[in-house]
């Protein structure tokens, strides 16, 4: 994104800037926000004649079957200031893709471009810095949940500077890394479960209006949607305890010294059987005793549950069955888990719609499928190194947007006499990160990496 313009602002500038634009009331509830924006918008921004890149979001990417990420180049015809969009023009796309000529985006969504046509008289800088602020307050400062607190609060006292501080404690690493990681997994599936219920509460109105509301799909999705309402709600309250910064040093406190007991904690093995008949149970522990003849085992019961407790000298050992997560599970500081049987005989599925895996430390996965058909994403490397071993990972096989593994800066991916299928796109790996593959297959997917 070289050929954009960017900021890079202090906490006392992007304060003030929000103070100056939000602070013309007594109390400012959340409701009317948008309403300010708009205002401030008309003030600074150009209506019209300039260049952006649209970032198109990952439910567009679905809706027109292409892969994500994806931007394009796009020319601003309109403003519509009361919805914070624009009517766009495609200028130019990614690859062999088809979009239509127009579209309505998001704001938040333009980025404008350092090269604009030099016939039209634009106030570019304006435009951009008055985008970067609008950008930067609903990437970072508006929660999903504001929407449904007191509307007669005043958002501006309760939640800007907290967030703002929060925002840059953990860009300034005073957080430190494994529980900024956990805060940014946390505020990122939050938007994503948020995007996801915006849809399907359209797709139930659109249901209602043709008198579907009785049949059993329409069913279903009310279903996935309280799911995803009671999932934000524990995100919520997670997050709010983190915002305030006196009990945010507390609990961070707490989680040093419990990283400080785990670090030297002695290696731990682990057994993990689903309910099965005694036989098979004896079966498995026959084979534990001919691998490890010599090691004590504690027996795991929920595995969601085990993949937080272990730390990186820890080995979970699973017999041949399907566990299902019920969540995203998350590696705090790495971990071994090993199939000691075919890998089609050890199958991880999930529930979650948003993600499998979030990774930190390092992370060793042999002899196991990992079926990640429901969710977006199998795996998320955020910091340390996931190596995979005679691993199978499936996707769902027909949507554009499902993504294997993220590896993110400074993270590593290593991979070894696996097979990788289903996915629109197999492996991504961002600029600093490392990726390795041997004797391993891509295949059925819309990207390899």
């Amino acid at each position: 994104m070289d050929q954009v313009i960017v900021f890079d602002k202090s906490l006392q500038q992007r304060l003030q800037e929000y103070l100056d634009i939000l602070s013309g009331h007594s109390i400012l509830s959340v409701s009317n926000i948008k309403k300010e924006w708009a205002f401030f918008l008309e003030l600074s921004i150009d209506v019209s004649g300039w260049q952006a890149i649209w970032k198109l979001p990952r439910l567009t990417c679905e809706l027109y079957k292409i892969c994500f990420p994806t931007i394009v180049l796009v020319y601003i015809e309109d403003i519509y200031f009361e919805s914070l969009e624009a009517l766009v023009k495609i200028l130019a796309v990614q690859d062999d893709i088809s979009l239509p000529d127009k579209h309505t985006v998001s704001l938040i969504q333009l980025w404008p471009t350092k090269a604009q046509d030099k016939s039209v008289v634009l106030n570019l800088q304006s435009t951009a810095n008055a985008l970067d602020i609008l950008r930067f307050f609903y990437h970072n400062l508006i929660m999903p949940w504001d929407y449904e607190d007191d509307d007669t609060a005043d958002w501006v006292s309760k939640h800007l500077e907290s967030r703002l501080r929060l925002f840059y404690d953990l860009k300034n690493g005073v957080i430190p890394r494994t529980a900024s990681e956990h805060i940014r997994s946390l505020l990122v599936e939050a938007r994503r479960l948020q995007a996801r219920r915006e849809q399907l509460e359209s797709e139930i109105g659109n249901d209602d209006d043709l008198e579907m509301h009785s049949t059993e799909e329409t069913n279903k999705k009310v279903e996935i949607l309280m799911e995803l309402h009671v999932r934000i709600i524990q995100i919520k309250n997670e997050m709010e305890v983190l915002e305030n910064p006196l009990m945010r040093n507390v609990i961070l406190k707490q989680q040093k010294v419990s990283a400080s007991k785990k670090g030297t904690a002695e290696s731990k093995y682990w057994l993990m059987s689903e309910t099965s008949k005694a036989s098979e149970h004896i079966s498995f522990l026959k084979q534990i005793e001919q691998f490890y003849p010599n090691e004590s085992f504690t027996f795991a019961l929920d595995l969601a549950a085990t993949l937080v407790e272990l730390v990186h000298s820890d080995v979970l050992i699973l017999n041949k069955s399907k566990y299902n997560l019920k969540s995203v599970a998350k590696f705090e500081s790495g971990a071994i888990i090993k199939g000691i049987y075919n890998k089609e005989d050890t199958i991880i599925e999930t529930q979650s719609e948003d993600l499998m895996f979030d990774i930190s430390g390092e992370v060793l996965i042999e002899n196991v499928t990992l079926n990640a058909s429901t969710p977006q994403c199998c795996a998320v490397v955020r910091n340390g190194k996931l190596i995979l071993r005679n691993c199978n990972l499936i996707g769902d096989t027909t949507s554009s947007i499902h993504q294997g593994i993220i590896v993110l800066d400074g993270s590593q991916l290593e991979v070894l006499d696996c097979d990788i299928r289903g996915f629109a796109t197999a492996i991504v790996g961002n600029s600093g990160s490392k990726v390795s593959m041997r004797n391993s297959k891509i295949h059925d997917v819309n990207c390899e990496l």
